[in-house]
């Protein structure tokens, strides 16, 4: 199999091929991320304290309760997310991600306002790992089998300046749930890690801590951290990114993407209609004055 992908990368007719089926999709592809762009551009920026329910965008600090470690860097965060790309059966790739968040905040000054980021468009810098670095992050994806080839870890870590936008909802575990939450070790409303499973995954990720003490890091006013906000920013009907970068960075990505997209499908597409009929003229299949 993997010979016959190799064979296949070397010969013009497949990339003129993938040029004339890949060409329109990539021109739709370009239209719908210039749709999306200007979407973004109609969303409102707005402060926490000024913002309404529905789509928003707000800029600030991401603060927390408590922190996770990180299973690659080592590093306290309050989100985290690890992509694995393993080999699988066929040598064909084989992507598996897993995420784990503790309570997380957006300070802008003027107020904090909870987020859950489960299913965003995260726009961070990798700390990538190679084969030795994955095994911890492979196994908690599920697959012990295949030895990781690649593994990507993305963090929001406390302090650092991030910009989401998504929709601010009235939150539906804006009162603690007996049931659900029955102990210290018990999720938080729609998925938070709590204090207690926090300090546990810790111990497992730094194995010389005295198992006796808690070692969870605490952020020096996590009492006056409202876990049960009335409102909370999540995925909705619309865009769900967090990025590094501001709303003219998510613009200025999407505007050079759609246009290569919108310019660059057509031209791969003639190209590859080019060679082809460059190639039927060479076997006879087309008179060669055609």
């Amino acid at each position: 199999m993997g010979r016959l992908i190799a064979w296949l990368l070397t010969q013009p007719l497949f990339w003129a091929l993938a040029g004339v089926i890949g060409g329109p999709m990539l021109f739709v592809r370009g239209f719908g991320l210039l749709q999306r762009k200007r979407l973004i551009m109609d969303i409102p920026q707005c402060s926490v304290r000024s913002a309404a329910l529905g789509q928003v965008e707000i800029c600030g600090k991401a603060v927390g309760p408590y922190t996770l470690v990180a299973p690659l860097s080592h590093s306290d965060c309050l989100y985290y997310r690890v992509t694995v790309e393993s080999g699988a059966r066929g040598d064909l790739r084989n992507d598996k991600m897993r995420e784990l968040c503790a309570p997380l905040f957006v300070d802008d000054g003027t107020g904090r306002v909870l987020v859950y980021p489960g299913g965003c468009e995260l726009q961070l810098d990798p700390y990538m790992g190679e084969a030795e670095y994955g095994k911890t992050a492979l196994a908690m994806a599920g697959n012990r089998s295949e030895p990781p080839e690649f593994v990507w870890e993305r963090c929001v870590k406390p302090g650092d300046q991030i910009f989401v936008m998504g929709s601010l909802q009235e939150n539906p575990w804006a009162k603690r749930n007996p049931v659900a939450e029955t102990s210290e070790l018990s999720r938080i409303g729609p998925g938070f890690v709590s204090a207690g499973e926090a300090d546990v995954l810790r111990h497992k990720a730094y194995v010389s801590l005295d198992q006796t003490i808690p070692s969870g890091a605490e952020a020096d006013d996590s009492d006056h951290f409202d876990l049960h906000a009335p409102v909370i920013l999540m995925k909705g009907d619309g865009p769900f990114v967090i990025s590094e970068g501001s709303q003219r960075d998510v613009v200025r990505r999407l505007q050079w993407k759609s246009m290569l997209y919108i310019w660059g499908g057509p031209a791969a597409a003639l190209w590859g209609l080019w060679k082809i009929f460059e190639r039927a003229k060479a076997v006879g299949w087309l008179p060669r004055d055609f």
